[in-house]
C-alpha cells in the first residue's frame, strides 16, 4: 500500500532543546493515524514541520512516495488550531472566500464539502452564532476546497462536548469511508481515538516510541490472566496437553499469559498444582488505549 507519510530520523532543534529527535513515522494511504502523546511532547512541532509551518533541523519527509514536498503539500488539507473565519458571514459567504483564495475551478465543491461536514442546512446563520464543533467542521469543509487527499487535524476535538465528539468523530469516519481520506489526527482524548483510528504512533519527549495498528492494539489490551509460576516451560507443557489450549504467551521466565478460562481460572490451578507447579500469582488483565499509552511512556495521564 502506497504511503502517504514518510519521515526518515526527522529532527527539530530549537537552540539547546530538541522538541522531536530523530521520528520515523509511516502513515498508508486509507489510515486514520491517531497521533498520541502528552502536551509538549512534540507532536505540533511535528505536524508544522510535515506541512511546511517549520524547517526540520536534519532528517527527511516523503509525501506520497515523493520528496518534492511543494508539489505534494497541495495534497494535504490542515487544521492547525483554531480555523479563521469571517465571523459576520455565512458559512457558505465563508467557503466561497476560500474558493476565490484557493483559484478552485468547480464552484460545485463547495455545497459538497459543506455535505459532507453536515453543514448543508445552516442556511444564512452568521458563523460567530456557530458552536464550536460546528465552526471546526466549517474549517474541515474549507480545507476540502482544494480535494486533498490526506487531512491533518490537531486536537480537533479540544473543547467540544460530548455531543460534539461524536459528531465529529462520525464525520471524519464518512470522510476517511466516502472520500477515501487518509486523517492523522492527534489528541489527548485517547478513548474518542480508540473508537477512530486504524493506527496509532505515541510520542513521548520528541521520540516516537512507538508505532502500531488497531489490531495489534486490541491484541496487546485482549482480556487474559497473567500467572506468575516457577517454571514457565512446564506450565505450557501442562496448557498445551492436560489443559487443550494454545492461547497463551510466555512473556518472561516467570509470567505466563493465558486467555482461555477467564471465568474459571481454578481450573488452572488445580492442573498446575497436580503437577507441582508452584503459582506465586495470578491476575486478570486488560487494557484500554489509555491504560496502554500508560504503559508505555508511564506518568500522569495528561496526555
Amino acid at each position: 500500500m502506497e504511503n502517504v507519510l514518510k519521515t526518515r530520523n526527522l529532527t527539530k532543534t530549537f537552540s539547546k532543546k530538541t522538541a522531536v529527535s530523530n521520528v520515523n513515522m509511516n502513515i498508508k494511504r486509507g489510515d486514520i493515524y491517531g497521533f498520541i502523546g502528552r502536551n509538549g511532547a512534540g507532536k505540533t512541532t511535528l505536524i508544522k514541520m510535515i506541512v511546511g509551518l517549520s524547517s526540520p533541523s536534519s532528517g527527511s519527509i516523503e509525501l506520497f512516495n515523493d520528496k518534492d514536498l511543494n508539489k505534494q503539500r497541495r495534497k494535504i488539507g490542515t487544521v492547525i488550531e483554531a480555523p479563521a473565519f469571517v465571523p459576520y458571514l455565512s458559512a457558505k459567504e465563508n467557503m466561497h472566500i476560500q474558493w476565490n483564495v484557493m483559484g478552485s475551478k468547480d464552484k460545485s465543491i463547495i455545497d459538497k464539502s459543506l455535505k459532507l461536514v453536515g453543514l448543508d442546512n445552516v442556511g444564512k446563520k452568521q458563523v460567530k452564532k456557530f458552536s464550536l464543533g460546528m465552526k471546526q467542521r466549517l474549517g474541515i469543509a474549507m480545507t476540502l476546497i482544494g480535494e486533498p487527499e490526506f487531512l491533518i487535524l490537531d486536537e480537533p476535538t479540544n473543547g467540544l462536548d460530548p455531543e460534539g465528539i461524536i459528531e465529529f468523530r462520525k464525520m471524519l469516519k464518512n470522510l476517511n469511508q466516502e472520500r477515501g481520506l487518509t486523517i492523522l489526527v492527534s489528541s489527548h482524548i485517547l478513548s474518542e481515538l480508540s473508537k477512530l483510528a486504524t493506527r496509532y504512533g505515541i510520542i513521548n519527549n520528541g521520540v516516537l516510541v512507538e508505532e502500531f495498528t488497531d489490531k495489534e492494539l486490541s491484541d496487546r489490551c485482549r482480556a487474559g490472566l497473567s500467572v506468575k509460576v516457577d517454571d514457565v516451560y512446564k506450565a505450557s507443557e501442562i496448557l498445551k496437553g492436560e489443559l487443550n489450549t494454545e492461547n497463551f504467551a510466555v512473556l518472561n521466565k516467570n509470567t505466563i499469559e493465558i486467555f482461555d478460562f477467564l471465568e474459571n481460572p481454578g481450573v488452572i490451578t488445580k492442573a498446575f498444582a497436580k503437577n507441582d507447579i508452584a503459582v506465586d500469582s495470578i491476575s486478570q488483565k486488560s487494557a484500554d488505549l489509555e491504560e496502554y499509552f500508560m504503559s508505555v511512556i508511564g506518568g500522569n495521564k495528561d496526555a
